[in-house]
């Protein structure tokens, strides 16, 4: 065993995380794929349990960054509207040498993202059921807090639906509070959702901007907005090279529009 697979062998162990074995899955099927890695749908062969397996890729993901979010998802794994971690698994797939080794076994949500509910079911939503998905929202990022830890990446492709219930997951940017989160660190987010403090650059005066408990409090704004509209925030401005103007037009001030026709509808 190498030293980088050391150190997820000692989470495992440390973290009481159940280790499955790769070959008690079947039916893998590729769900979703981004920079961090890929997501697949698979089934336990002894129960017909639906579950998500999150692998990661070697050169753009470190052993080190996994780790993190696998502790971190452990410290808050008992709230309803966070998806559950059911263990680990290792990828014995020796041709893919791209992705590492390791997989995460997530809680499957039926009804993919956030974002592309929204975008199929938006007309068929009341008022009451988009109310719940806010409350549902901030009850979880409660929840993140309480354990000390802001989780800098919330925006509708990192939120989950099943059953029509919210599921927050992806903790790759997360981070505990008392540990160095400056804005010097790559935005890893999407731009529209990030606390726009953090585009002041390195330096707001003597002090380094460090994303903290407000920062998710402002994507949770932004949310809402997306939740009430139906439409990802600034969703005409998501070309590449849109987006250096769009950052400066948000650090100057420019927000979506206010939604008082909707509320009154």
């Amino acid at each position: 065993m190498n030293p980088s697979e050391d150190l997820i062998q000692q989470c495992l162990v440390e973290g009481q995380v159940k280790f499955y074995e790769y070959t008690r899955f079947k039916d893998i099927e590729l769900i979703g794929e981004g920079g961090y890695g890929k997501v697949y749908r698979a089934i336990f062969k002894d129960n017909e349990i639906t579950v998500a397996l999150k692998s990661f890729k070697g050169n753009h993901v470190s052993i080190k960054e996994i780790v993190n979010e696998l502790k971190l998802h452990c410290r808050v794994d008992m709230h309803s509207n966070i998806i559950r971690l059911h263990g680990a698994t290792k990828n014995e797939d020796k041709q893919n040498l791209s992705f590492t080794h390791y997989m995460f076994v997530l809680e499957y949500a039926d009804s993919g993202t956030l974002r592309s509910y929204l975008r199929n079911n938006f007309k068929y939503l009341s008022w009451y059921d988009k109310i719940n998905f806010a409350l549902q929202i901030a009850s979880a990022v409660k929840c993140l807090h309480v354990e000390g830890i802001i989780h800098r990446d919330l925006h509708s492709n990192n939120i989950l639906v099943h059953q029509k219930n919210i599921k927050l997951t992806d903790f790759g940017l997360s981070r505990r509070l008392d540990e160095a989160t400056n804005s010097n660190q790559k935005f890893g987010g999407v731009i529209a959702y990030i606390d726009p403090q953090g585009f002041e650059g390195s330096r707001r005066g003597n002090k380094i901007f460090k994303f903290n408990k407000k920062s998710d409090i402002y994507s949770i704004g932004i949310l809402m907005w997306e939740i009430s509209s139906g439409y990802p925030p600034f969703k005409d401005d998501s070309e590449p090279y849109q987006l250096a103007s769009l950052i400066v037009d948000i650090k100057n001030g420019l927000r979506e529009n206010h939604l008082y026709r909707l509320l009154a509808a």
